[in-house]
């Protein structure tokens, strides 16, 4: 990937767990402000230094740090998964994954026990197949 990607910022996602939060339960809130810190620059250390980094690539970054850095208080797989969605759709991308299989691939992610690598190869996969190119 060449270009430039949109990023997802600071105050876009913690202004996005507030409004999940809200919608559909749980405690809003920063847990850990260096976990948010490095899951919003893993993807662009992988677009600057990686090889055939794909937007799929990227977004897999996005979800698999929220899904397993315990950023926020609660909803840490559900902004995993709008986290990737957001980056996506800000970059020319729409996820097409309906609601309870995205839920289920979600919550099988965080009780994977497969290495990162494994692990963000498979979300990037499945990122691809329930989205528009």
């Amino acid at each position: 990937m060449t270009l430039e990607p949109r990023w997802l910022t600071l105050k876009g996602i913690v202004t996005t767990q507030v409004e999940i939060i809200a919608v559909s339960g749980g405690a809003s809130g920063i847990l850990d402000e260096g976990a948010l810190e490095s899951t919003l620059n893993k993807p662009r250390q992988l677009h600057y230094y990686g090889e055939n980094v794909t937007l799929c690539r990227l977004a897999a970054a996005y979800g698999y740090g929220f899904v397993q850095n315990h950023c926020f208080v609660d909803g840490n797989k559900r902004i995993a998964l709008v986290a990737a969605g957001m980056f996506m759709v800000l970059n020319g991308t729409e996820l097409i994954a309906f609601e309870a299989a995205a839920a289920t691939f979600f919550l099988d992610l965080a009780a994977s026990s497969d290495d990162q690598e494994t692990s963000m190869q498979r979300l990037a996969d499945w990122l691809a197949n329930n989205s528009t190119h």
